[in-house]
Order: C-alpha cells, then sequence, then structure tokens
C-alpha cells in the first residue's frame, strides 16, 4: 500500500497522498493531525477501498510532504492546511465526499465545511473538540517545550509522545514513526491549535455528523463539554463512544473503528 502513496505539486507544496479504491463513486477522505501523516490511514485504505474510494494525504511539512519556504506560524494555519486540501481535490476531480478528520484533521475539516459545504456527504471528527480555550500562555509553552525538545532529544520526546498517545505497544511505534517524520513542522503547527472555536460553524452544518470518542482520549474528552451540547441539540448529529480507544482511535481499534464509520457512511 505504502508503494502507491504519490506526489502532488501544490502552489506553495509539494504533497504526498494516497488514493485507493479509484474504480468507486463514493469518496471517503481521512485527515491527520500533528505529527503524523497518510500512513496512519493505511488500515483504512484496505479496509474501505473494496467498496469505497478512499483519499489520504500528508499535510505540509509530515510524512514526506515538503515544508513552506518561509518557516512561520502563520504557514501552518488550519487555513493554510484547508488550501492545500483543496488544491488536492480539484486536482483529483473530487466533488463531494465523506469527511474523517483526527485531531487538528477535524478543525481543518470545520475550515473546509465552513467555505465549501457542498462538498459534504458526510463529516466525522476523533480526537477533536470544536472548541479550545487555551490561554496564550500555555499554548506558547507548549509550541516552546516542543521546539526546545525537538532539538535538543527529538527521539525521546516522541517516545513520550506515543506512549502517552495510545496504551498499545505496536500503536506507540507507529506513531513515534510517523512523528519523526515531521520534527520541523510541529512547533509550528501546534502553536495554532490552542485557542479557537468552531462552534458557530458546527451549530450552523446541515449535513449528517459523526463524533466518535476515544474512551482513553482523555485530553480532548475534558474539553468537549460545549461541542457535545451542540451535538445534543443536533437533529443530524451523533456520539459513539469507542471503548479502549485513545486520541488515535483508527490504530487503537481499527476493526471497531472500521465498523463505525462504514455503518455512518451506509446509513446516510
Amino acid at each position: 500500500m505504502i508503494d502507491k502513496i504519490k506526489k502532488f505539486k501544490g502552489s506553495e507544496v509539494q504533497m504526498e497522498y494516497l488514493l485507493t479504491g479509484e474504480e468507486h463513486d463514493e469518496t471517503i477522505m481521512f485527515v491527520h493531525g500533528a505529527g503524523t501523516n497518510v500512513r496512519q490511514f493505511i488500515a483504512q485504505h484496505q479496509f474501505f477501498s473494496k467498496a469505497y474510494k478512499v483519499l489520504s494525504v500528508s499535510l505540509r511539512g509530515h510524512g514526506e510532504s515538503t515544508n513552506p519556504i518561509m518557516r512561520s506560524v502563520a504557514e501552518y494555519t488550519m487555513k493554510k492546511h484547508r488550501d492545500d486540501i483543496l488544491e488536492i481535490l480539484e486536482h483529483l476531480k473530487i466533488q463531494s465526499m465523506y469527511y474523517v478528520g483526527n485531531s487538528a484533521g477535524g478543525m481543518i475539516g470545520y475550515e473546509l465545511v465552513a467555505i465549501k459545504p457542498q462538498l459534504f456527504k458526510g463529516f466525522v471528527t476523533f480526537g477533536t473538540t470544536a472548541e479550545l480555550k487555551y490561554s496564550r500562555f500555555v499554548t506558547n509553552l507548549i509550541a516552546g517545550i516542543d521546539q526546545v525538545m525537538l532539538k535538543v532529544n527529538p527521539s525521546g520526546y516522541y517516545k513520550f509522545i506515543s506512549k502517552h498517545s495510545s496504551k498499545y505497544e505496536n500503536v506507540q511505534k507507529e506513531i513515534y514513526h510517523e512523528l519523526m517524520m515531521s520534527i520541523e513542522a510541529v512547533p509550528y503547527f501546534r502553536k495554532n491549535l490552542g485557542n479557537y472555536s468552531y462552534l458557530k460553524v458546527l451549530e450552523n452544518m446541515d449535513i449528517p455528523i459523526l463524533l466518535i470518542q476515544g474512551e482513553l482520549d482523555h485530553d480532548i474528552n475534558n474539553s468537549l463539554k460545549a461541542t457535545l451540547e451542540i451535538i445534543g441539540r443536533s437533529h443530524n448529529a451523533t456520539v459513539v463512544t469507542l471503548a479502549g480507544a485513545g486520541h488515535f482511535a483508527n490504530l487503537d481499534k481499527p476493526e471497531e473503528f472500521n465498523r463505525i464509520i462504514e455503518d455512518f457512511v451506509k446509513s446516510k
């Protein structure tokens, strides 16, 4: 499957992407968050490409996608990632899709919905909250720790993050491998993740919505109150809790994760 990864030269960066099941009409797109890449979704390509066109990408500075020429926080905003994805969708002539976003990938999805809702047949997030309100001090502190540790001891730092992200040793190894491919981008990217709100976007969405809540994803679960309140008032939104799964639910519990996505897509 890895050998099918291709490169696309966009207006600002060159991005790698994986497209499988090209013979099918319906498209499911998977988008990762800060630190991982297209390889996070290999199991989803293997499962869904039997019946769907499946697309995943590596965001700028992740995997083997290039970093922008200028390195700054402004070059790794959700809007920048959104525009990169729009270029790939246009290149591949994909005009509608079910979108599945993990962590910051969900935030990028909200950015896409806000300007191009006609793209979406359904919207799924996991490891994502629609609002986070860390102080500027905390946000800068996290990004500062990233920057220092990734200069001093990137391997040790990413091993620590991997162990914090999953209780499964095989998943920890996969997360670590992917994180080591994004050392330069992460400090800039994560500085954009501390203080934001997509609650209005979520409230105004008129498409089927699914939030997969990893039972062990404590950091995100502690910040979901406002998101869950809006979803609870919506006629077309659902929350599913995935037992034994953390922030990377698709890696922790791939079979259960795939069934949840499949049920969601088939029901629409």
